[in-house]
């Protein structure tokens, strides 16, 4: 546990004698409008009786979404090969990062996330390494070093230069046979009933959802290295996300 949770918590005993409680301030992150909340989630969980990431999709999403999209990047066989180096963009809460780290124990796994009391918090609970995000590189990491790259819910909400910069990126940082994953909101995810949800509902803003196509995304990996192993579409209210997967087959 490290010195400002021992810290925090020992405030917390003396403060609980007056039912009072004392939480990091909420900070303001430019690339987030509606900034999920460490503690009201972590509390949250545990009064329901679930883990983080299941109560966030209860709340945010739907019901088992993370558990599927999981099942699915294994049925495309995104963990047939050795997973034992991981690098995620944007964890977040970490409900993908807990799954996998539960399933198939990978030795070294690190993250690029800018809101640091989630990061803080995954750092203590599993062991991650932390690197700078700067929002368009995956700088500290050397090339040709990852079994898996993925991300989650991230790509959909940047615009589309800076999706082109991380798909390169991606595609420097993993070894050869290694595997990326990501999610991106496609033309199949964009059906005239899903359009007008958007709409409708005001859900997207400032580059939220961005468009980018599905096959100028296969040909972008494909030409560069990379073969197409498949894609499914998993719910992202008030829609639907088109996660597309990847095996590096040449060194690029």
């Amino acid at each position: 546990m490290n010195p400002k949770t021992i810290a925090r918590d020992g405030v917390n005993s003396m403060l609980g004698a007056f039912n009072l409680k004392l939480v990091r301030r909420k900070a303001y992150y430019a690339d987030y409008r509606d900034y999920i909340p460490l503690q009201e989630m972590v509390d949250g969980a545990q009064q329901a009786g679930m883990s983080v990431g299941d109560y966030i999709d209860t709340r945010h999403n739907v019901p088992g979404a993370t558990q599927a999209t999981i099942d699915q990047m294994a049925a495309l066989g995104a963990f047939n090969t050795k997973i034992d180096r991981v690098c995620e963009i944007g964890p977040g809460s970490g409900r993908y990062l807990e799954k996998i780290v539960q399933a198939y124990r990978p030795s070294y796994y690190e993250i690029y996330e800018t809101a640091d009391e989630w990061a803080d918090w995954l750092i203590e609970k599993y062991g991650v390494t932390r690197q700078p995000a700067d929002g368009t590189t995956l700088a500290a990491t050397p090339s040709n070093s990852i079994d898996l790259v993925h991300n989650h819910k991230v790509l959909p909400g940047q615009p589309s230069v800076v999706i082109l910069r991380y798909f390169l990126e991606m595609m420097r940082v993993v070894r050869k046979g290694g595997k990326i994953a990501f999610d991106i909101v496609t033309e199949d995810c964009m059906r005239d009933d899903i359009v007008d949800a958007w709409l409708s509902t005001g859900a997207g803003y400032q580059h939220y959802p961005c468009l980018v196509p599905k096959q100028f995304t296969i040909d972008f990996f494909c030409s560069r290295g990379f073969s197409f192993d498949g894609d499914f579409l998993i719910p992202m209210k008030p829609g639907m996300t088109n996660y597309l997967l990847f095996t590096k087959v040449e060194s690029v």
